[in-house]
């Protein structure tokens, strides 16, 4: 083990966090301290924090080193001595913790890249589901006043129709769904969701386009 390790194996993100001040709901939910949040935006749990409004994510010792603009070694010392851990250490880091060092914050940049896509792909996904439900309330308002074999004869309105569900259950899973749920979504049905909304919105333009009126 590391002076890192050693720290994270004595005390949780949450306990850190809540010592220097950090208000942590029952549900873990708390105020992101790294930008104006109104609202809890960040989760901090056993192991780590993530706010999902500016993206600051870290471990115990990153929290402390955010917070006070401190080095991760001073920050792992400042935990050591707040909190009085039987931890030795001579404020240096050998060639060891180095290496280690190095290999951790290459990882947590990695995942910090990985789960940035993955948010924009959330977002611009949701904007394409409900530009799909915005077509296809037009289609149906654009059908309300015409003769039912209209309706019975256009194929493209039946796609819409028929599509409808499939397109409000991802908006739920997206916008209310637990984060497995998303990226399991992503795996199993992130191509299939992209080909529907543009099935969708051709169809949307052959029925809407005859009158010039528009989704949305």
């Amino acid at each position: 083990m590391n002076v890192f390790e050693d720290v994270k194996t004595y005390i949780s993100a949450r306990q850190v966090a809540e010592y220097y001040g950090l208000k942590v709901g029952r549900n873990g939910m708390a105020c992101c301290p790294f930008h104006n949040d109104k609202h809890p935006s960040m989760k901090v749990d056993k192991t780590h924090y993530h706010c999902f409004g500016c993206g600051a994510h870290g471990d115990a010792i990153g929290f402390v080193a955010q917070t006070f603009g401190l080095s991760q070694i001073e920050a792992a010392n400042k935990i050591i001595e707040d909190f009085r851990l039987p931890i030795e250490t001579d404020h240096k880091l050998s060639n060891e913790d180095r290496k280690e060092f190095a290999r951790i914050q290459a990882e947590n940049r990695y995942k910090e890249k990985v789960k940035q896509k993955f948010n924009l792909w959330v977002n611009e996904t949701i904007e394409l589901l409900k530009e799909s439900e915005e077509i296809i309330e037009s289609a149906r308002e654009y059908f309300i006043d015409k003769n039912p074999s209209a309706v019975f004869i256009s194929n493209g309105f039946a796609y819409l129709l028929h599509k409808e569900p499939i397109v409000g259950y991802w908006l739920d899973i997206l916008c209310m769904g637990a984060e497995e749920e998303k990226r399991e979504f992503f795996l199993t049905d992130g191509k299939e969701v992209t080909r529907i909304a543009a099935n969708i919105k051709r169809a949307g333009e052959e029925i809407l386009g005859r009158t010039g009126k528009r989704a949305g």
